[in-house]
């Protein structure tokens, strides 16, 4: 009688630690999913962060050029006027130029770039 009860008391014991096992790996595992994701989102966050100042000092960088651009070709033309509206014409050019290319170019760059940062 006594041997039939040990073998349930084994089993019972083994899926106790089995339990246990399984309890610490789903812990384990969800501590991990945690960390991957908050490394993504910081990794994400970093690159937006120094996208948007690296974005501010081009801002400005172009901005003073093309005021300096225009203010030579309008030396260039004797027509201040026109130095700037050519400076326009110029900046009007490459926005129709990166408006005819976003779907190829623009949107899966900065989608790829954004996924990148999330997954890295």
């Amino acid at each position: 009688m006594q041997e039939e009860a040990k073998p349930k008391e084994d089993i019972k014991i083994k899926m106790t630690h089995l339990k246990d096992h399984v309890s610490d790996y789903v812990n384990t595992y969800v501590k991990v999913a945690k960390s991957k994701a908050v490394r993504g989102a910081s990794n994400a966050t970093a690159a937006i962060v120094i996208g948007v100042t690296a974005f501010f000092f081009a801002f400005f960088f172009l901005f003073f050029i093309s005021f300096g651009l225009g203010w030579w070709l309008g030396n260039v033309f004797d027509n201040r006027a026109a130095g700037f509206l050519a400076v326009a014409g110029f900046f009007l050019l490459l926005c129709a130029i990166l408006f005819a290319l976003r779907k190829k170019l623009i949107v899966p760059m900065i989608r790829n770039m954004l996924i990148s940062k999330i997954y890295e």
